[in-house]
This record gives C-alpha cells, structure tokens and sequence, in this order.
C-alpha cells in the first residue's frame, strides 16, 4: 500500500514550506472601483467547515457575479455516466474479496460503478477516503461538497452564477491528464483504497493536505514554476482567457480549487501581474 497511493501524499507534504493562513483572498481592480474575492476550495469539505468562516459568506453577499469551475448539478454528470454502456470490467480485474467490499463502500452510490472508468472509481474512492477517514464532513453536514455548498448559497441570495467549464469537460480533462488509464493499470491503487477505506483502524498519513487545510496552513508557493498540467496549469490558462475582464466589471466571487491558485502559473499571481490588487484575508475558524 505504498508506492502509487503515498505519491499523493508526498505531493501534499510538498505543498507546505511556507505556509500562509488564509484560504481566501481580496482582488481589487483599483481603476474601476471593483472589489472581488477568490476562495480556494477543498472540494470534499462539507458545509459545517464553510459555515465556520463567516468571512466567505460575506465575500459572497457583497457579490453581484459568482464563479465557480463549475455550475452543472449532480444529475448532470450522473446522466453523462448513466449513458453509457455498463460493462463487467471490474468483475474481471478484481477478485471476489475486493468486489465483495467495493460492494459495500458503494451500496448508497447515485451512480452505477460498472459505469465508470478506472480513473473515475479512483478518484470518487480518494474522495470517499477524504470525506469518511479524514473526515472532511461531518455526519450532521447536509452538503457534502464545498464548492457545490457556495453555489448554493448564491443561487439562495439570487446573485448571478458562471461557470468556467462544464462537468463533462471535467471528465474529458481528468482521463486526458492521467493518460486514459486502463484497468490494469489503476487495479492495485483501487485495490489500495478498497483496503483503507474497510480497515477498522485506516492510516491517517494520507489526511495531511485535510489537515493542513483544516487550519489554514498552506504554502502558495507564488514564485515557484508549475507543472505542465492539464488539470492545473492549462485549466488556469483557459480561465485567465475570461476572468480579468470579468473582475474589471463586477464585483466577483471566485471559488476554485485550492491548487488552482498556487505557484507562478496561479491565478492570484497571474493576476497581480495583469495590474489586480492581491491582499490575503486573514482567517480564524470555529469548526
């Protein structure tokens, strides 16, 4: 249980050298008198976190546009799954023990595994890890996803939504970026987390970035290079192509993955370079 499931561990571990307390930022365009903030997400945080940091709520009401990567609903993306074709490859590449166990894991799943293709039971198993061993939500949380929970708080206070991409894009671009996996391929680390997610007593060591999170002790790294990555890097591209003319225009709140806005290709040093204002809003939580 080592080597493919603790890269993503130590990937984490890398991220925090210098750590700066704050997951959201202010972004003035201080010419047309425009004031929007960003929000790096963690996906997997429920709504008892978000509501523990009365400052992104406030961000979001002095709003008149909220952006997130994404605004199509849950039934969407299961649709796009739930039109393919089911097929028996998990029967094949797992033995009885493992399907007996992803069975349970699975038994409250909206969306028919046999559906899904290597790279999307991984990572909705890294998810389940997240939310249920580091408990990223918590039992009495009824949104399960930070970014969806924003949303939702925008639509509630009628303010105006945009996406930057669609949820099938998203798909296309997580199976591009890992090179469409086969089954073979992806087997062990599934079989991996299979394991720790049935274990009585899991690892913790994979919950540091949650941790770190959790109390705002990341590292932005603004000087640093970025990866040549389609999830990170030629997303923030694509981004930048619409959101600084955008913030010249509204005033916009923006929640995007925490990684999305980290390193020289970053969104927050991308647009300081385009003349924005970026100031840290420092944050005490009470989760």
């Amino acid at each position: 249980m080592k080597k493919n499931l603790l890269l993503l561990t130590l990937v984490f571990s890398s991220l925090f050298a210098g750590a700066q307390n704050t997951i959201l930022w202010k972004v003035s365009d201080t010419i047309n008198n425009k004031t929007s903030y960003i929000v790096g997400t963690f996906h997997q945080f429920g709504n008892s976190f978000v509501d523990s940091i009365p400052q992104i709520q406030e961000a979001i009401l002095k709003s008149d546009l909220a952006i997130f990567e994404s605004i199509d609903d849950a039934d969407s993306t299961r649709e796009i799954i739930d039109a393919r074709d089911a097929t028996n490859a998990i029967d094949k590449n797992f033995n009885k023990r493992d399907l007996q166990k992803l069975q349970a894991i699975t038994t409250n799943w909206k969306v028919d595994i046999y559906k899904l293709q290597p790279i999307e039971l991984r990572w909705k198993l890294q998810q389940e890890f997240q939310k249920i061993i580091c408990e990223t939500v918590k039992p009495t949380d009824t949104w399960d996803h930070f970014d969806n929970y924003l949303l939702h708080i925008a639509k509630a206070h009628n303010i105006s939504v945009l996406g930057l991409e669609t949820d099938s894009l998203q798909l296309k671009l997580i199976s591009k970026e890992n090179k469409n996996p086969n089954w073979k391929q992806e087997r062990k680390v599934i079989s991996e987390l299979i394991d720790l997610l049935t274990l009585k007593n899991p690892s913790v060591d994979y919950c540091a970035l949650a941790k770190k999170y959790r109390k705002f002790e990341l590292d932005y790294g603004f000087n640093e290079p970025c990866d040549e990555s389609i999830l990170i890097k030629e997303r923030n591209e694509n981004w930048l192509a619409v959101l600084p003319e955008l913030l010249k225009t509204n005033n916009c709140f923006i929640a995007v993955g925490y990684a999305h806005l980290r390193n020289s290709c970053g969104l927050l040093e991308q647009l300081k370079q385009q003349g924005f204002l970026v100031e840290s809003v420092m944050l005490t939580s009470r989760d």
